[in-house]
């Protein structure tokens, strides 16, 4: 029996997103289809306070982030669905790529389990980064991402309008489960993590996703992006392991290491300013 666990991450009831993520989960023929919303989880932000870097450790903060984590640990596939909301996506998606450093040294639960990124937004021209973001958050979780696709529709259901938007995220659906899938690359985007945001540093195209390089070229009257691809960048599977087992904890041994003189530092500003919070009703 194959299980397919669809996250939105839309409030909105039967909106463009959800409906998506459903006619994609359907399409795969999965035996269980489960929907978590999102935005009806409490998830609370993450303290930052690195308790959760030992493999034995989950995070210590007590809402539903294991709920999550136990269904996407029992999934054989994972669709992920979020609207753009101001350019990014939904705030629910970045408060749980903040908890997902707790799965850093935990690799193993998560990866090879396949996962498609659904994202909609409501203007043309005015898609942001809200794709690459979405795309973030199943390189943070260690799943495969297998393809990735922004969907214009601003009304409820407005996306099934155009009979190609249902054609194509059922396309989507199917990849979870069809091995010999390949996905058809945009133009100029990052060949490691599909970002189309990038930087120019005066010298080398830098993708501030994954890090990966290159250079702008011109050939004849053409502009063309060309990229040095390494197979050890931010988010292969050398590249998080470095970060999360070797970088953090060091991070974090340093700051027991230093800790009193950090709060040396410290000092002067302790009594800056007064906080303010709202009067309790």
């Amino acid at each position: 029996m194959k299980r397919v666990l669809g996250i939105v991450s839309s409030p909105r009831k039967l909106g463009n997103s959800e409906i998506l993520a459903k006619a994609a989960m359907e399409a795969t023929g999965a035996d269980n289809l489960e929907l978590i919303r999102l935005t009806d989880l409490n998830l609370k932000p993450c303290q930052a306070c690195y308790r959760c870097l030992p493999k034995d450790k989950p995070c210590l903060i007590e809402d539903d982030l294991d709920f999550l984590l136990d269904k996407i640990r029992l999934a054989d596939a994972v669709v992920l669905a979020a609207p753009c909301y101001i350019l990014g996506p939904n705030a629910s998606i970045k408060i749980l790529q903040d908890r997902l450093l707790s799965l850093g040294s935990k690799i193993e639960q998560y990866a090879g389990k396949t996962c498609i990124a659904i994202t909609t937004y409501g203007r043309p021209g005015v898609e942001g980064y809200a794709e690459a973001a979405l795309n973030l958050t199943a390189y943070f979780m260690h799943l495969q991402l297998v393809d990735c696709a922004s969907f214009l529709g601003a009304n409820p259901a407005s996306v099934l309008e155009d009979p190609a938007n249902l054609q194509r995220v059922q396309k989507m659906g199917r990849a979870l489960f069809d091995p010999g899938y390949q996905r058809t690359p945009k133009p100029n985007e990052c060949p490691a993590c599909w970002s189309d945001i990038l930087r120019y540093d005066g010298k080398n195209l830098i993708c501030p996703l994954c890090g990966t390089k290159g250079e702008i070229t011109v050939e004849g009257q053409a502009v063309k992006l060309k990229f040095f691809p390494q197979v050890n960048h931010r988010f292969s599977e050398e590249g998080k392991r470095e970060h999360n087992e070797v970088f953090l904890p060091n991070k974090k041994e340093e700051f027991l290491a230093k800790r009193k003189y950090y709060k040396e530092l410290q000092q002067p500003y302790r009594q800056i300013g007064n906080w303010v919070t709202p009067e309790q009703k």
